[in-house]
């Protein structure tokens, strides 16, 4: 890769998915930790002067957002003046900046899969954080990518994924929300696809703005659950399957400030990146291995 790639939040779970198959296909990037004290607003001039990148991939909040969804006012204040500060870095210094956003931005009362040219209405804190984030990188830095994600599943303890299990592994009978859709995208694929934008923007290509992203296909957080514990009977990690009681989404606080529909369609991805959507099914059995 002709392209100097700066990835800033290399120990996250899509960080380090993404630097193995990188790395499978000889393409070096040039990875930053998360620092001891956190992504102080400095840092991202210091990481500007220093490593002199044509691009920065901006992963440094993954845990926060795709792991946690942490929508604490403190914690949203110290990650906009840093993105604030790499925004405009990078356009002072004529650098591309790739970031990650999320359907949180849609308000989830559309019926069907959001588009990019959707309208945003995002109803948490963090989905307004993330909506404000991507208007500001618009308009001050013209070579930019936005990557737009469903539900992100990663193998960690503090993510989505390990959590469902262990409540399915610890439970009788559990409570989950009735139509609650999203795409599900393990960290696998969400990194082939970054990956391969990467590459066609290493051509030279100017391809920038928004784009949504998800695996095939859209699945209710029900029907996702079901096909989890049929993987886990099959294994022997389960005995017998959960008893599932559908609740109202909007009784579980735990999902307060989410859209209900999370469904994003990758089509734009597919038409100026020939990127193709796969499927999540094929790809869980891999992430439940990583689990043990």
């Amino acid at each position: 890769m002709r392209m100097r790639v700066l990835l800033l939040g290399g120990e996250s779970p899509l960080g380090q998915a993404l630097q193995a198959q990188a790395a499978a296909e000889f393409i070096q990037l040039e990875a930053v930790d998360r620092p001891e004290p956190g992504w102080l607003p400095e840092m991202a001039d210091q990481l500007l002067a220093g490593a002199k990148p044509d691009l920065i991939l901006n992963l440094a909040f993954y845990r926060e957002h795709f792991q946690l969804g942490l929508e604490d006012p403190e914690s949203l204040q110290a990650q906009q003046q840093f993105n604030e500060r790499l925004i405009q870095g990078c356009t002072a210094n004529d650098t591309t900046l790739m970031t990650l956003s999320s359907a949180r931005v849609f308000d989830g009362s559309k019926t069907s899969a959001y588009i990019e040219k959707d309208e945003e209405k995002p109803v948490g804190a963090l989905g307004c954080f993330q909506a404000e984030l991507e208007r500001s990188l618009r308009t001050q830095c013209p070579q930019h990518v936005i990557l737009r994600f469903s539900w992100l599943l990663d193998a960690s303890a503090e993510g989505a994924l390990a959590r469902l299990v262990a409540e399915l592994k610890r439970s009788p009978a559990l409570e989950l929300a009735e139509e609650w859709r999203g795409n599900p995208t393990p960290v696998a694929d969400a990194a082939r696809v970054i990956l391969s934008v990467l590459k066609q923007l290493d051509c030279a290509a100017p391809l920038y703005g928004t784009y949504h992203y998800g695996s095939n296909e859209p699945a209710t957080w029900i029907s996702f659950a079901q096909y989890v514990i049929q993987e886990l009977i099959g294994r022997g990690e389960l005995q017998n399957a959960p008893a599932i009681q559908p609740v109202p989404f909007a009784s579980q606080v735990a999902l307060a400030g989410r859209p209900q529909n999370a469904v994003l369609l990758a089509r734009k991805l597919l038409l100026v990146f020939g990127i193709k959507p796969r499927s999540w099914r094929s790809m869980l059995p891999a992430l439940l291995d990583e689990l043990n």
